[in-house]
């Protein structure tokens, strides 16, 4: 942890306890509470306001919606190459770190399409008793 880092609150709860996050910086909400999901573009706005003042340094806690963590998750990797993502373990009673780096998510990517073009060039292959066109 940086003595200076901030943990960014995907979605902050009155009724959850953050205490386990404190320990990796100063909490700071990127969203409070219920948001109007037909609204997205204006919650894309309000998300990018806040996350451009987060660095490399910085965390990124789960907390609520789904859909505001992922664009919250989107937005990150777009500023930064890796996510210190805080996600809530209820067996260990707290947050938990995990590194989301966004080449790996590429490379992930590229290699189920490479796979996937394996097993449909191996299908197509089969079925035709060569291979190609």
């Amino acid at each position: 942890m940086s003595d200076n880092a901030t943990v960014f609150i995907t979605n902050m709860a009155a009724d959850h306890n953050y205490e386990s996050a404190v320990k990796f910086g100063a909490l700071r909400p990127v969203t409070r509470g219920n948001f109007p999901f037909f609204k997205h573009v204006r919650l894309q706005e309000e998300i990018a306001e806040t996350l451009i003042h987060s660095t490399k340094d910085d965390y990124l806690a789960f907390s609520g919606s789904g859909f505001i963590g992922a664009l919250c998750l989107q937005i990150w990797l777009m500023l930064h190459k890796e996510c210190k993502a805080l996600l809530f373990d209820r067996q260990q009673g707290g947050y938990v770190l995990r590194v989301i780096k966004r080449d790996a998510l590429i490379t992930n990517i590229e290699q189920a399409k490479d796979e996937a073009e394996r097993r449909r060039g191996c299908l197509h292959q089969d079925k035709s008793g060569h291979r190609g066109s």
